[in-house]
């Protein structure tokens, strides 16, 4: 991954996510391991505290409740993907398609990268998480953004005739099913000669958004840029 990509990550955690010092933000980020390591949310505040190597009584001195714990480890979540899509964007070019891909890859390698933080955002919300008025601005931005996109790739007809919401679903499909074989670890037994092979979740990608492009959408699609987290697709950097 492009070392100006991961500088960037860890400045925006820290300035975005963390805002009242290192105890928060061990916190935080210790509840995401141990939701990547459990796959649940059946932890307590003491198995925090050991990891970050402090007390329960500390952590209510940051966080009123363990839901508001899950809550701003959420927020921060999609702080971290925003960074991702964000990097991803920047190397996308204007095509629609491109853009699209780009928001799918990134989607991917946060996946692959934080898993705590994705499982909890994508499988695990709370009433709680799902109440918090900066988290539905959050995922309403990510969802406006795609909306804009998906429109745009029907009007200059990258896919094919079919109904907007079979297409979405296609595309949610994709990017969720293949983040699923890291997070899940599952690629190890379903295609075990893929491990280590950078080029794979574009190639995946790519062969899972076929089914509903269009013939001039199965050209555009060898013409868009490299997965911009592919490490040798930076080798010049």
């Amino acid at each position: 991954m492009a070392d100006g990509f991961k500088s960037s990550t860890s400045r925006v955690r820290k300035k975005a996510a963390y805002h009242h010092g290192d105890l928060r933000n061990a916190i935080i980020e210790a509840v995401a391991r141990l939701i990547a390591k459990s796959r649940s949310l059946d932890f307590q505040l003491k198995d925090v505290g050991k990891m970050v190597g402090t007390s329960a009584p500390a952590i209510y001195r940051h966080f009123e409740s363990k839901q508001d714990l899950l809550v701003e480890t959420a927020i921060a979540g999609y702080v971290l993907q925003e960074n991702y899509r964000n990097y991803a964007l920047q190397q996308a070019g204007d095509m629609a398609l491109s853009r699209l891909l780009a928001i799918g890859y990134a989607y991917v390698h946060f996946a692959r990268s934080h898993p705590g933080y994705f499982l909890l955002m994508k499988s695990m919300e709370t009433e709680e998480i799902l109440s918090s008025a900066t988290y539905q601005a959050q995922r309403e931005k990510t969802v406006s953004l795609m909306d804009e996109l998906v429109s745009r790739c029907i009007e200059e007809r990258y896919f094919i005739e079919a109904e907007r919401d079979l297409v979405v679903a296609a595309l949610q499909a994709a990017a969720f099913g293949i983040a699923n074989l890291y997070t899940a670890d599952q690629l190890r037994y379903v295609a075990p000669t893929l491990i280590g092979r950078e080029d794979i979740v574009s190639r995946l990608f790519k062969i899972s958004i076929r089914a509903v492009l269009s013939e001039k959408g199965l050209r555009a699609i060898e013409t868009v840029p490299d997965d911009p987290f592919n490490e040798s697709t930076n080798t010049s950097e």
